[in-house]
């Protein structure tokens, strides 16, 4: 055996060839000459080696081609040995060849001299040492495969002779028997694969295995082939019951396998080195290795990957686990294989048969579900995933090749999506080259579409050229001796020789433009084309899917899209930025069109996240130019240049496609990777291709350069290869290649959208759907985070934001808070535009936004040093503190801990151990505090919690908040002693009146020094801020003085003669603190006398004012009892007498009763008469009041009880607000009294909830007199609630509320005025009430439910005649006003929201024979009206709500309407049987009425019966109005549950939300209803309405037959869409009315089945004035 490679004298052996055999030859002659010369045997077919050269049979045709090579001239012998070099000599083509089974490779003229001028390309400096070394290593290699070919065949040839009696003692092992079907084959074993196996790659890496003869390499493919008998899916399968021992030989039937796979990878190897030699390229082996695999995949390994530990089949797990080696090994040979059929399949085009296996079983490993940790796996999830890769390698060679399955593979690959996992580590498995992961899926489909752009191997063009193109070759003599494809550059060429000629050269620059751009063009189709299909298929079916449903394709969008993101600035992935494109675009279509709400915020999440991508890719392409800063080279230079050109907006577009400019870094990158597979070719065409178009298509001038540009790149377009000949010497860094992608993808399409994308986001904020304003805000603040510098672009955005602080949608509202904190922390000057809508939303009915709110402004305080601003954020949180909501509440306080105390907790105790920074900031502290208090009662209030709840024994940190408190007392001491020490604008009032705060919190915060300094101001009274000061001490020393150890009695004796002295001076607020003051101390100094003698001096005023008539008396007498009054009621209040009963009566007498308090009452109650000065007794009812706090025993007195019913039932405003916030007072200390019972006090001193020691208030007699006061006075303050809405009616709802929450009185007492007091147009008012109401309902639903109707009606008797505004709605936007009360019943089940809806509706129903006609507008009407606007503008909370509205609605039509109906065709248009029938022609159709039989169809009817009738079918026309608007507000449409998108009348889908449909108000509603009701205001209007009616009830449009008799359109019964707002229903009996539409029969439903046509004549032949109820196009608006 020889190979090519011998000498050429030995190449074809003959008669005189030399002798040459090698030493083991010599060794075998023998055997080899007995195996000769048996009969029969192999040696019969395939000739073995002769031991001299000699003419054998097989080399005869070989030996005659030789002989025939003297027609070249004859060599001279001495010229021949002074030739060194090898010599080839090619024979003539023999006279069995065809032209057809050659191919021609032309050369291109201007191929050749396209470069002119170009410097020569320097040759290879190669050591020729090196050379020898690469021939040896060779020579060696060629060597090895033939003494291992030798010694194969010898051993095969042996194995034969055995057949015969010939034996040999080493030939058995170099194979291996397969027995299948009781048939023996032999095949190679397993070693000698793998030594054949290497020796053949070592062959083709040393570029020789062209040497290897046809011959022996066929003979190898069989030796191999007989080991795919082993692989049969019986003998692979694996069954869950098998045992241990079974699954052991199934390892064994493994080994066989791999061994298989060994032998169809040299196979394929083989076929890949040969791959023009059709007898070793063979389809039925190919097909065979083929279908192996499949049997390995579908039966081994797919179901070995796919089982778990915990699954269903978890004991094949088991039995497989100690087998992973073996198994794996199975794995890795399988994957071997399938890596030398991607090399075949890019080489040669296969059959179709193998192309199918290939595509099911490769498709089908993508989508296999790998495990999600390797402890789940039995071969490991990275070699899988090793395997994915092959498979996705497989079929992109096939989509390279194999143009018509394109279509086939994008298809599997889509439909199959939805088997991806969506969650955990198994998302994205593929690694780029930066170290992120994609799904595989995705770079599949990249490299698919990439693919794309790449010219076919072959096309129809091309093949109809190559004949010609050979011909061509055969007339000039020349010829090839293999087939081979026509390079394209001849083919274009061709096709340019085609064209018209006139005169001129066809290869201009225009003309070379032209068809570059045309060809570039063409490929780039083909990608877009692919790119829009693939997106399509996504964005269609994530329409019709969410994010939390069953199908994954919302998700898989998602991902699809972060995948695209990951790979826009890898250049190995140019194709990204087209997908990208397409995908903006169709997400731009989305919004811009008529899309359903979540289909819209889909797309606006998925602009949002592209649009960050474009600025983060920009913000890396900055970071990359600036990491070449450091470097000289001139390529760096060039790029940073064009970078900074882009950010100054001055880059030219010939910068970017010049011929050194970032599209040919890009390409020498690629190029200099040294990959020649399919992904990295694909990107070179992909990029070359975008650079080809931008070239062609950029306006042509004069320039060479640009001329010798456009034909280098048409040459390298053409011959599909990237041309680096005369690129920069250098060579380009990884950082270079990535700033010139990135330059020219932002450049491109999809950067440039940048713009529209914002300018689509920033407009979705005012959308009417409310989803879509939150889904754009989100979006925008996502691209915020990426580019802050889009807030100086996009001017309006701050106005935007202000805007949608306001929006009615909390949703809206969160997402403007999160965009503004993004935008005052990218610009800190927004800070004070954005600050007031903040401020407010900290006020947000919403918690989450109230919390977002409290966030955003606790970030303004840190950042701010304006005490303005500081005091505005401290003063909310404050008020925030005290919110209903737990949440809001706890998390205020731990805000104003944090801003306010914990700075200060590793202070010092003592401020003169401070630091000088530490008390100034110390001081500051205060300082903000004292400005706090300053904002009114309300903020200390709020404060006195805060610290009470700081300061309590619940607080964590309530040791370290107190020594501050301590410390913050000290320096407003400091800051109140020294005015040099205090800040400007600070005064000793604010910071005395912060004081207070601190000693109501918590007393033990001061000490007896401090309070010494604060006697002065009680002493000292001389003007109105004296007064001020007073009170604020006074409160202090009230406070304080009980718990303040060590305190001198002097200094209280002091204290307490200052303000017996003052008493007289002070106003009605300080004495109330005085006198709470005074027996305070009382209860340490115990001299009561003094209080005695005062009260006992005040009473003997009010005896000699009793005498007089007060109203005669002077403005200084009426001051001297009013202050009389107030001093007696106070200390009334504050003092407990009962002790001091005997000094009382020695110094006034006896007197009636008992009670020191009640003496003093008798001596106010004079004044409480109405002739008394308003004034006068309006403080005696608030002193009368303050004791009666003290005492609640006096509520019982029936002189008492007189009075307060006199002042409430009297009609003056200001008595009746006194009594009621008297009892407003009472109620609320009631109240607290029971909170303070069950749960522990938070002080550890001795003061009462009552701020003084030894409170005289009981509890049993605080709830005797507050059921008392509910009983006697709840219906005077029901009817001073429900008649006005000012502060006493404020006053009223807060009694009736707290009366409520007692439970002193029966729910059904105030239940209904309080729904009607929710409706009031004061917010306090209903706010109140509607706290009231929801918790009436929530403890006592079952007995509220009969008081809803009543409550209802009461609702519209207040807005009728209080609110003078008997509408059911508010407009802007249009909400129900009984808004309130449905959100209250939504918090029920469904079965008690039904049976509200049930009792609405019925109260809508009428009998026509009892409505109420009285006023202006009918009372029957007005209250339909006012419950139809509200049903109409409820907001359903469920579906199942809303379709049992609807046909509660129905309802009311098919019970009333009929009859209605039936009065109006009989008594107002005389409809009669025989006037049908006269109106009927012979054949039984409606004939034309006679001129003048119109005329006589005059209306006769009684004026009063037809306003009756009117009104009747008004009523009755705007329930189906309302019924139409629903239906089309919500999409409930005849076809709903076929719509993309709704769903809503799927029965899983009737518990969700309905969905509410863009763009659709109520306006034209609520205008269809007015005129309605205007139509009462003239004759001819109320007829129209009427025969309006009639139509509506006798025509069916819900139904259209084509023919008569046609039961198209007949259809199980359905509520009509909105499309079918104008559908009629039709009445039982009477009743006319033609048309198209057929008519309805009403039983207990209230679409029944539809019946036919029939002809009979319209009423009178009028015809209304207008439609009677308006289609789809009436609602939206």
């Amino acid at each position: 055996m020889v190979f090519h490679s011998t000498h050429l004298e030995n190449r074809y052996p003959t008669p005189t060839s030399p002798a040459s055999i090698s030493p083991k030859d010599r060794r075998s002659q023998k055997l080899l000459n007995s195996v000769e010369k048996l009969p029969g045997t192999h040696a019969d077919r395939l000739p073995l080696t002769p031991t001299t050269p000699e003419l054998v049979a097989s080399n005869q045709k070989a030996f005659t081609s030789n002989s025939q090579i003297v027609a070249a001239p004859a060599i001279d012998s001495s010229i021949k040995q002074t030739i060194t070099s090898p010599m080839v000599l090619i024979p003539p083509l023999s006279a069995e060849s065809k032209l057809s089974e050659y191919k021609t490779f032309l050369e291109d003229e201007h191929l050749t001299h396209s470069w002119e001028g170009r410097a020569p390309v320097p040759p290879l400096t190669v050591s020729s040492e090196k050379t020898r070394d690469h021939r040896a290593a060779s020579d060696q290699a060629s060597n090895n495969l033939q003494t291992l070919l030798q010694d194969i065949f010898e051993a095969d040839d042996c194995m034969m002779s055995e057949a015969s009696g010939v034996s040999s003692t080493d030939a058995p092992s170099y194979f291996m028997w397969v027995h299948h079907d009781g048939v023996e084959t032999r095949t190679l074993a397993t070693d000698k694969l793998v030594k054949l196996d290497l020796a053949l790659q070592k062959m083709i890496a040393a570029g020789r295995l062209g040497d290897v003869p046809i011959d022996d390499a066929y003979r190898i493919q069989k030796l191999c082939e007989g080991s795919f008998l082993n692989v049969q899916p019986s003998e692979l399968s694996i069954e869950a019951a098998w045992s241990s021992e079974d699954f052991s030989t199934w390892v064994q039937r493994a080994g066989l396998a791999e061994t298989a796979l060994r032998s169809a990878r040299t196979i394929v190897r083989i076929m890949v080195g040969f791959c023009h030699e059709e007898r070793v390229c063979s389809e039925e082996i190919l097909q065979n290795i083929v279908s192996m695999l499949n049997v390995v995949f579908t039966s081994c390994i797919i179901p070995i990957v796919e089982t778990r530990p915990k699954d269903s089949e978890s004991e094949v797990f088991e039995l497989a686990s100690p087998y992973k080696k073996e198994i794996g090994q199975l794995l890795y040979q399988a994957n071997r294989v399938m890596k030398m059929l991607v090399e075949m399949l890019e080489k040669v085009d296969v059959a179709e048969a193998v192309i199918t296996v290939l595509e099911f079983f490769a498709i089908r490993m993508l989508f296999v579900e790998n495990a999600q940790t390797e402890k789940e796996s039995i071969l490991g999830i990275q070699k899988f995933e090793g395997l994915r890769r092959t498979a996705m390698d497989i079929i992109t060679a096939i989509f390279s090749r194999q143009l018509e399955q394109r279509s086939f593979i994008f298809d599997e690959i889509l439909s199959s999506l939805q088997k991806l996992p969506t969650k955990g580590q198994n998302a994205r498995q593929f690694k780029l080259s930066d170290g992120t992961s994609i799904q595989l899926v995705s770079a599949l489909l990249l490299r698919l579409i990439q693919t794309s752009a790449v010219p076919a191997p072959d096309s129809g063009r091309r093949a109809k050229l190559r004949v010609a193109v050979m011909r061509k070759q055969s007339h000039s003599g020349s010829s090839s001796d293999t087939e081979a494809e026509v390079p394209s550059v001849a083919v274009a060429d061709h096709e340019a020789s085609e064209g018209p000629s006139d005169g001129t050269h066809s290869d201009t620059n225009d003309s070379a433009r032209r068809r570059l751009l045309r060809e570039a063009n063409d490929l780039n189709d083909n990608a877009t084309k692919d790119a829009r299909y693939v997106v399509n298929y996504f964005v269609q079916r994530a329409m019709t899917a969410s994010k939390t449903g069953d199908q994954p394709h919302r998700h898989l969008l998602d991902m699809f899209a972060e995948d695209l993101i990951s790979v826009l600035g890898h250049a190995e992935w140019p194709v990204a930025e087209l997908l990208l494109n397409v995908l903006s675009s169709f997400m731009i279509n989305i919004v811009r069109g008529k899309s359903t709400a979540p289909a819209k915020n889909m797309a606006l999440e998925l602009l949002g996240i592209m649009g960050s991508a474009i600025s983060e890719l920009v913000a890396s392409t900055q970071a990359l130019a600036r990491n070449l800063d450091n470097q000289d080279s001139r390529r760096s230079g060039d790029l940073r240049q064009i970078f900074d050109d882009y950010v100054d907006g001055r880059l030219q577009t010939n910068d970017i496609y010049a011929s050194d400019g970032p599209y040919r870094v890009v390409l020498d990158y690629l190029a200099s990777t040294h990959s020649d597979g399919l992904p990295t070719n694909s990107a070179q065409a992909f990029c070359l291709t975008q650079w080809a178009r931008n070239v062609a298509s950029t306006p042509s001038t004069a320039d060479l350069t640009e001329e010798r540009l456009a034909k280098q790149l048409r040459k390298m377009f053409t011959q599909r290869i990237w041309d680096s000949s005369d690129s920069d010497t250098e060579l380009v860094t990884k950082a270079q290649s990535r700033l010139a992608y990135n330059l020219t993808v932002l450049q491109m399409d999809f950067c440039r959208r940048f713009s529209a994308i914002l300018n689509i986001l920033l407009d979705s904020v005012s959308s009417e759907q409310t989803t879509v304003r939150t889904r754009s805000l989100k979006s925008v603040t996502q691209m915020l985070e990426k580019d802050p510098s889009i807030l100086d672009r996009a001017k309006n955005v701050k106005n935007l934001l202000i805007k949608c602080a306001g929006d009615a949608s909390p949703m809206v509202r969160d997402s403007t808070l999160m965009l503004m904190g993004k935008c005052i922390q990218q610009k800190p000057s927004l800070e004070q535009g954005f600050f007031k809508p903040i401020y407010s939303l900290a006020n947000d009915p919403t918690v989450s936004v109230r919390k977002r709110s409290m966030k955003l402004l606790k970030d303004l305080f840190a950042r701010n040093k304006s005490i303005e601003v500081r005091v505005i954020v401290a003063e909310c949180l404050l008020q925030r503190s005290g919110d209903a909501d737990k949440g809001v509440s706890e998390m205020a306080n731990q805000m104003l801990e944090e801003i306010w105390f914990s700075p200060f907790w590793k202070y010092p105790d003592v401020l003169t151990d401070m630091t000088i920074q530490d008390r100034l900031a110390l001081k500051e502290q205060m300082e903000l505090v004292i400005s706090t208090t300053r904002n009114g009662d309300s903020v200390g209030s709020a404060l006195v919690s805060l610290l009470r709840t700081l300061l309590g024994g619940d607080a964590k940190s309530a040791p370290s908040n107190f020594r501050v408190c301590q410390m913050l007392v000290a320096s407003a001491f400091e800051s109140m002693i020294d005015p040099e020490a205090r800040a400007e604008g600070l005064e000793q009032k604010h910071i005395v009146q912060s004081l207070t705060i601190f000693a109501r919190a918590d007393a033990r915060l001061f000490n007896s020094e401090q309070l010494q300094h604060l006697q002065p101001y009680i002493s000292n009274l001389s003007n109105a801020e004296d007064f001020g000061l007073l009170r604020s001490v006074v409160i202090i020393f009230r406070c304080v003085l009980p718990v303040v150890p060590s305190i001198q009695q002097n200094l209280l004796r002091d204290i307490q003669t200052a303000l017996f002295k003052n008493v007289q001076k002070l106003g009605k607020t300080e004495l109330n603190e005085v006198a709470a003051c005074l027996w305070t101390m009382n209860g340490i100094l115990n001299n009561p006398e003094r209080l005695v003698k005062l009260v006992v001096s005040v009473i003997k005023y009010l005896q000699i004012y009793e005498r007089k008539n007060m109203l005669d008396q002077s403005e200084k007498d009426i001051r001297s009892a009013k202050k009389c009054v107030q001093i007696a009621g106070a200390f009334g209040k504050h003092c407990d007498f009962e002790a001091q009963v005997r000094g009382f009566q020695e110094a006034l007498g006896p007197w009636q009763g008992r009670s020191v308090s009640g003496m003093i009452i008798s001596s106010i109650k004079p004044f409480t008469s109405m002739n008394q000065p308003l004034l006068l007794r309006v403080d005696a009812l608030h002193s009368i009041g303050l004791i009666c706090h003290s005492s609640p025993h006096q509520f019982n007195d029936t002189d008492v009880s007189d009075i307060f019913q006199q002042a409430l039932t009297g009609g003056q405003p200001d008595v009746q607000n006194i009594v009621l916030s008297s009892f407003r007072d009472f109620f609320a200390m009631q109240e607290n009294h029971a909170v303070s019972k069950s749960e522990p006090s938070q002080t550890d001193g001795p003061v009462a909830a009552n701020g003084k020691l030894g409170g005289s208030m009981k509890a049993s007699e605080g709830d005797g007199a507050s059921a008392l006061i509910a009983q006697r006075f709840l219906h005077d303050m029901l009817s001073i609630a429900l008649n006005s809405q000012e502060a006493t009616a404020l006053a009223a709802t807060e009694v009736i509320a707290s009366i409520n929450r007692q439970g002193l009185v029966h729910p059904k007492e105030s239940g209904p005025a309080l729904v009607a007091l929710e409706t009031s147009s004061n917010p306090a008012i209903a706010k109140v009430a509607f706290q009231a109401h929801g918790d009436v309902h929530q403890q006592h639903e079952s007995m509220f439910e009969r008081e809803y109707m009543r409550a209802i009606v009461e609702a519209y008797r207040y807005q009728r005649d209080i609110v003078q505004d008997p509408l059911g709605f508010r407009p802007s936007p249009y909400t129900s006003k009984l808004h309130p009360t449905f959100e209250i019943i939504k918090s029920s089940k469904s079965k008690y929201q039904k049976k509200f809806i049930s009792n609405f509706c019925a109260k809508i129903g009428f009998e026509v024979d009892k409505l109420d006609l009285s006023g202006a507008v009918p009372a029957s009407l007005q209250l339909s009206r006012f419950l139809l606007e509200n049903l109409a503008f409820f907001d359903y909370g469920r579906l199942d709500e809303l379709l049992y509205t609807l046909t509660c609605l129905e309802r009311i039509v098919a019970n009333t309407g009929p009859g209605v109906a039936h009065s109006i065709s009989t008594e107002v248009f005389h409809v009669r049987v025989d006037a049908i029938l006269g109106s009927l022609d012979e054949s039984g159709q409606a004939r034309e009425p006679v001129a003048g039989e119109e005329a006589r169809a005059t209306v006769e009817v009684e004026p009063q019966r037809l306003y009756q009738l009117t009104t009747a079918s008004i009523i009755l026309s705007c329930v189906w109005d309302t019924r139409a608007y629903l239906r089309r507000l919500y999409g409930l449409g005849s076809n709903a549950a076929g719509r993309e998108g709704k769903g809503n009348g799927k029965a899983k889908d009737v518990n969700k939300a309905p969905t509410r449909t863009a763009g659709i108000s109520g306006e034209k509603l609520v205008a269809s209803i007015a005129e309605r009701v205007g139509s009462l205001g003239s004759g001819e209007r109320m007829l129209g309405q009427c025969s309006g009616l009639v139509e509506l009830l006798s025509i069916d449009h819900e139904f259209q037959v084509g023919e008569e008799g046609s039961e198209e359109g007949v259809g199980r019964p359905r509520t009509p869409s909105g499309d079918e707002a104008g559908s009629p229903v039709r009445m039982s009996g009477g009743g006319g009315g033609g048309g198209a539409g057929k008519r309805k029969r009403w039983g207990s439903s209230v679409v029944g089945t539809p019946q036919k046509k029939r002809g009979r004549p319209s009423l009178g032949r009028r015809k209304s004035s207008r439609k009677s109820v308006e289609g789809d196009e009436e609602w939206e608006s």
